[in-house]
């Protein structure tokens, strides 16, 4: 059986499902109640040391492989450890399980990704390594904590039905935590509904998706992203672009000789060319290591191609003119996924701002406390408090986050933002506020958006015309409309129909 739990971030899913683990942080301990094992032994106690199997009768898949894996350590060894640990192997035999465990999770050429390091593999590899980790010692009860958050839909499918086969296989009981409604539709037996750490409704999993009785589970519901076509914006074609890129092209080496030959190369963009004009909100889709964030990169001028050519308002980019590319930059602005690394957790949100706005054109007649004043005016633009200057990044949600690095992009007064993943590690609820913010300050400042995402809910409910890319090529691109119901190329088909909640999931 799967039980699933459900909730914004801060609804106590997580801390849930630590908490009978045993696994709270040391400042953390259980008040109220207890939590008893399926030997119908007490494995947590209020106010007494927790005895949970960790890793035996139960065991937990976390959401981000590349922080949970020793980036030190070949996944082989990560694996053999728990089985010399828990189980006594020696490393002969360990190192036989973990083969085993690796061709169990359909992990491709396990006899070679045994010696491999974590960022040798993708991130749908990389969690592949890590439920075999989980599933190493053999547990009852697996616990999977937004294990498919920031995998693409293609990814994220294979994963999900590789959880449903090993459940039916090992007679697996599952507890899935995630944000994500249409996984849990496709996944889930039973939900939990979780609001403020508690349980606002729970019961059969499509009872309470179809007729759901508390007003919260119905907001989560209303909250998934839906096209607005009254916000579709028409686009003036014969208005010169804001940005266009032409035959950009952009390879890795991966192999070379000991003479230094080239054997090997990757190519992660090649040959790409598109437009987009002002006012425009494009979406650029594809699995992962499709050369989407490559390409934004190269746009920015963050990497060198080694082909091509990008052009602003008519004029190519020369990436050794610094004063050319210093003035680009100040209208082209990015706006990255994770707004916990991209805030320094040292500086106060104000002198953030100010320092961005500190590198606009005539900011040397600016005063400290005109650059602070037009700060507290940004925070308000992003539905923040003005006085929210003097705190630090600690003290904000990942959504409030995602919103001052938002601030920071506009104090630039930029012209085009390039969003990379801007919105997929948000719950559905902050999602959407993230999603009508940026819909509002694109209409009032005139911006043109370049979405870069996994999500294709997030792309259709926003975007005005959509980019595909697969193996670094543009396969496919039109209208939203056009690509989301009458898709051409058979690559576009295949990842509208492995969208969670559309999808069927093969065990």
């Amino acid at each position: 059986m799967t039980t699933a739990i459900v909730g914004e971030s801060g609804s106590g899913k997580t801390v849930t499902s630590t908490a009978i683990m045993g696994l709270l942080p040391s400042h953390g301990r259980v008040t109220k109640g207890s939590v008893k094992g399926i030997d119908g032994v007490t494995w947590v106690e209020a106010d007494k040391k927790p005895i949970t199997p960790v890793g035996r009768a139960i065991s937990m898949v976390f959401q981000d492989p590349m922080s949970s894996l020793n980036p030190s350590m070949k996944v082989g060894e990560q694996v053999s450890e728990p089985l010399v640990v828990h189980m006594g192997l020696d490393r002969t035999d360990s190192m036989k399980r973990v083969l085993a465990l690796f061709r169990e999770v359909e992990l491709p050429e396990p006899e070679t990704a045994i010696y491999k390091y974590p960022h040798e593999l993708s991130g749908g590899q990389k969690q592949r390594v890590m439920l075999a980790i989980a599933l190493a010692c053999d547990p009852m009860i697996l616990v999977a904590d937004e294990p498919t958050t920031a995998l693409d839909v293609t990814v994220q499918k294979t994963i999900l039905e590789l959880l449903l086969r090993l459940q039916k296989e090992r007679d697996l009981g599952i507890l899935f935590i995630t944000h994500d409604l249409d996984v849990v539709r496709d996944i889930a037996d039973f939900i939990v509904v979780m609001k403020d750490g508690e349980i606002v409704e729970q019961g059969e999993c499509h009872a309470i998706l179809d007729s759901p009785t508390h007003p919260y589970t119905l907001d989560l519901l209303n909250a998934k992203p839906k096209r607005n076509v009254g916000h579709i914006q028409h686009i003036n074609k014969e208005t010169p672009p804001f940005i266009e890129v032409k035959d950009l092209d952009l390879s890795y080496i991966t192999k070379q000789s000991w003479f230094g030959n080239v054997k090997e190369r990757f190519t992660a963009v090649n040959g790409v060319n598109l437009k987009i004009f002002p006012g425009e909100r494009l979406g650029l889709v594809g699995e992962s290591g499709c050369g989407k964030s490559t390409l934004g990169r190269l746009m920015l001028g963050l990497e060198i191609p080694n082909g091509g050519s990008v052009i602003w308002k008519g004029v190519e980019l020369d990436l050794n003119n610094r004063q050319m590319m210093q003035a680009f930059r100040r209208d082209a602005q990015p706006v990255f996924q994770d707004p916990f690394s991209a805030l320094n957790p040292r500086m106060s949100i104000g002198t953030a701002l100010c320092e961005a706005i500190g590198t606009t054109e005539n900011s040397e007649a600016l005063s400290q406390s005109k650059k602070m004043e037009m700060a507290r005016n940004l925070l308000v633009e992003v539905g923040l408090s003005g006085a929210d200057t003097d705190k630090y990044p600690a003290s904000f949600s990942g959504g409030m986050r995602q919103r001052i690095v938002l601030a920071r992009a506009l104090a630039v007064k930029p012209a085009l933002l390039i969003l990379d993943e801007s919105v997929s590690a948000l719950d559905v609820r902050i999602q959407a506020q993230i999603l009508t913010l940026l819909s509002d300050i694109q209409k009032r400042r005139s911006l043109a958006y370049l979405f870069i995402s996994h999500d294709l809910n997030v792309i259709h409910a926003v975007c005005d015309r959509v980019i595909v890319m697969k193996d670094g090529e543009i396969i496919e691109e039109g209208s939203a409309e056009k690509i989301f119901n009458s898709p051409a190329h058979s690559y576009t088909k295949h990842l509208l129909e492995s969208r969670p909640g559309r999808s069927k999931l093969t065990a």
